[in-house]
């Protein structure tokens, strides 16, 4: 048996070990602390008072064709809160609202909708005003987590609203987020969202700085360690757009009131000279967080100002149409001298009349009579000559139901209904021949959008050798200050015969010139003015003014296509208007 001093003396021993084998681990432990790891909780001591605040890049500028500035920025002040100071205490947090104008439970909404850390700075105000942040300078030793910084907001100052071509700014959304952290992209930064700002939010953008500034424990700035520490930010790139500012103006003048789009484009680059989409809406009203109730009213307007209609309107195109039949009777060799058309008025397909714009009709016509006085007779026999399938080949040949690929991703692509498509919607036995005369003018299941329309001007006006449209001129690097020219390439289109364009340009010029030409208030003296109306019917409503061409005829210079929504005759509403921008074009030139 063992003694009971033996016993004690076990006990004792056992329990020293212990105690030593503690001792040693809070001796290996501490070593590695103060020792090994030293330098990572010195870090950590020194994070607990320096607080790291993001500097954003200012945005690049944005520019026209002649270096006249469309959008730049301007300072302002943003406020910004750390949640964990905010949280600490409830009486700073009351106090913190009261300064501010604010509920508590307003700011706390506004935390938690930010997914921030305890302590990542959460903007609360962005471009306060000066009573505002004379109040929060009187009282920043009072308002613990509370701090300002000067940020650079959109500023859009020319006298061109152009606001769907440049598009507008707002804060980062979630799903946004996945995609782009990847890239540098922040929590709470601004991007593009639609336009120019959405497309080369990239380049714009710049790389944000980081303030480093000392901070007492009820997160008070003390000190700034005098810049050493902070990081600047460095602005983004500078664009150069193919706008014109002035005839910008001009065309956003002749389109006041109207609902629809303009489009005036250079055939030879693809450059775009003008853009107009109306109604539109000011994009000075978008620098900050928009009012939801302004944001709601822009919405469920029934005008649809937030609609880019030069890309994203789809609409049938009526008698421009046209052009796309006389391609491919043409290339087919249909047409020849003696093929003539008696038009009375209307054409008769099985039990069905089908009319004619001009009730009385437009008696013997020939191909230069049917473009020049828009004869829907002369086409309704053309494409019985010509097939659907010739229709749709030379449709996709010049780029129609697809994109244009233009420098803006909100583009739409139209609709060319071909023979899948016709099928599936309507059966193999629900549709005949008495469609394709709807589709041969223009109307009918057949949609398209006003920069598709423009590229078919110009690939005629080229002979095929259009450029791609794009806005995008060159791009200014910041830091060098060296311009990069945009590369530009060209949609040909080879396989249609230089007798087809020149006898179509032919038809275009006489639209506007000849005597009984639909086209002649678009005429510019002086100058060969191609060109082809239409009024393309709608069944909610008044038809629909188009309004397509390019001058001069021999190398042409420019290209436009005007759409007034509901605005009755291509010839009456769309042709004057055209004209006008072509004499601005023009007459400018002389000057310059």
């Amino acid at each position: 048996m063992v003694s009971t001093d033996q016993h004690q003396e076990w006990r004792a021993m056992v329990i020293d070990r212990v105690l030593l084998v503690f001792f040693i681990i809070i001796g290996l432990r501490l070593f590695q602390m103060q020792v090994l790891s030293g330098s990572v909780y010195h870090e950590k001591s020194e994070n607990n008072h320096i607080r790291q605040i993001p500097l954003p890049a200012s945005r690049g500028v944005i520019s026209d064709q002649n270096n006249r500035v469309l959008v730049d920025n301007r300072p302002s002040y943003s406020l910004y809160i750390v949640p964990y100071e905010f949280r600490k205490n409830e009486t700073d947090a009351e106090m913190i609202a009261s300064t501010l104008g604010l509920s508590v439970s307003e700011i706390e909404n506004q935390i938690i909708e930010s997914e921030a850390g305890p302590f990542t700075p959460v903007r609360l105000i962005q471009d306060m005003d000066f009573k505002t942040l004379s109040i929060i300078v009187e009282n920043r030793l009072d308002l613990p987590g509370v701090f300002y910084q000067a940020e650079p907001v959109r500023i859009h100052s020319s006298d061109a609203r152009i606001s769907h071509v440049i598009g507008y700014l707002g804060e980062i959304s979630k799903d946004e987020l996945k995609l782009l952290e990847s890239y540098g992209y922040y929590r709470g930064d601004l991007i593009g969202k639609t336009g120019i700002e959405k497309k080369y939010d990239r380049l714009l953008r710049g790389d944000r700085g980081y303030r480093y500034v000392e901070v007492d424990v009820k997160g008070r700035e003390i000190g700034n360690f005098a810049g050493v520490r902070d990081v600047p930010s460095i602005p983004g790139n500078n664009l150069k757009l193919t706008l014109d500012l002035e005839l910008q103006c001009a065309v956003e003048k002749l389109m006041e009131g109207k609902r629809g789009a303009a489009i005036v484009m250079d055939p030879r680059n693809g450059e775009i000279l003008s853009m107009v989409s109306k109604p539109d809406y000011d994009l000075n009203l978008f620098t900050v967080k928009l009012n939801p109730d302004f944001w709601k009213q822009l919405q469920n307007d029934p005008n649809k100002p937030l609609l880019h209609r030069a890309i994203q309107a789809q609409l049938p195109p009526g008698s421009t149409y046209k052009v796309i039949t006389a391609i491919a009777a043409l290339e087919k060799k249909l047409i020849r001298s003696d093929f003539e058309v008696v038009c009375n008025g209307s054409y008769q397909m099985g039990r069905r009349n089908y009319h004619c714009w001009r009730k009385d009709g437009h008696g013997q016509v020939n191909f230069m009579d049917a473009i020049i006085g828009s004869c829907n007779v002369y086409f309704y026999e053309l494409i019985q000559q010509t097939g659907l399938e010739a229709w749709i080949h030379y449709s996709e040949l010049f780029g129609f139901g697809r994109k244009t690929g233009i420098d803006l991703e909100e583009e739409n692509s139209g609709l060319l209904p071909d023979i899948h498509y016709l099928n599936q919607k309507y059966g193999k036995k629900g549709w005949g021949k008495g469609m394709w005369l709807n589709l041969t003018v223009g109307q009918g299941d057949l949609l398209v959008t006003p920069i598709q329309m423009v590229m078919l001007a110009s690939a005629i006006g080229m002979e095929g050798k259009a450029g791609t449209p794009h806005l995008l001129q060159a791009v200014q690097d910041p830091v060098t200050e060296i311009w990069k020219e945009f590369d530009t390439d060209k949609k040909e289109i080879t396989t249609v015969s230089l007798d087809t364009y020149n006898q179509l340009k032919e038809a275009m010029l006489g639209v506007v010139y000849a005597n009984g030409g639909t086209g002649v208030l678009a005429r510019v003296p002086g100058i060969k003015v191609c060109g082809k109306t239409g009024t393309a019917q709608n069944p909610q409503g008044e038809a629909h003014a188009w309004f397509i061409g390019f001058a001069p005829i021999e190398n042409p210079e420019i290209s436009l296509v005007v759409l007034i929504e509901n605005g009755g005759s291509g010839g009456g509403v769309a042709a004057p208007i055209a004209g006008s921008i072509f004499r601005q074009y023009f007459e400018k030139k002389k000057v310059t």
